[in-house]
């Protein structure tokens, strides 16, 4: 065989490259859409973890009033909505300032407080700002809601 013979028709060629160039683009555009979706699943991660941690704060405050005027039966500690209220702006003042930085828009919302007096269930929403928006991720370009919702029983 010669060396002619090997060698690719002449219809063929740069048609290889445009292929190359398309499926790189393809496989960019993927990775950059799982690191931006894995980016808001940790934001999500982190906003639950303070949620949790402002909980457990809030289920630990006592409510001197409702304590002293209606004292509980057994072990429990009363909680009201404004105990819980005051007790998770109290934790998020607290919080460092670093922390709070990393979200954006972040808000304690509704469901806050207590529903039955022995639970305090804290909501936070947040603001997700993806790191890399291809254009994949363009509707949410402006970022992507994030709302957690946390309980803890007192006692």
């Amino acid at each position: 065989m010669t060396r002619a013979a090997l060698a690719f028709p002449a219809r063929d060629s740069g048609q290889i490259m445009v292929l190359t160039a398309a499926l790189t683009a393809f496989v960019l555009a993927l990775v950059f859409a799982v690191a931006s979706a894995t980016s808001v699943y940790i934001d999500r991660k982190r906003l639950l973890s303070l949620a949790d941690g402002a909980a457990v704060d809030a289920a630990d405050a006592l409510d001197e009033e409702l304590y002293f005027t209606d004292p509980p039966a057994g072990d429990r500690i009363p909680i009201s909505d404004a105990s819980v209220d005051d007790a998770v702006s109290e934790y998020l003042d607290q919080t460092p300032a670093a922390l709070l930085a990393e979200f954006d828009q972040l808000a304690v919302v509704e469901p806050t407080g207590t529903p039955d007096g022995t639970t305090a269930q804290v909501t936070l929403a947040a603001v997700a700002r993806p790191p890399l928006v291809p254009w994949v991720l363009v509707p949410w370009s402006d970022g992507i809601a994030l709302r957690v919702t946390s309980t803890a029983r007192a006692g």
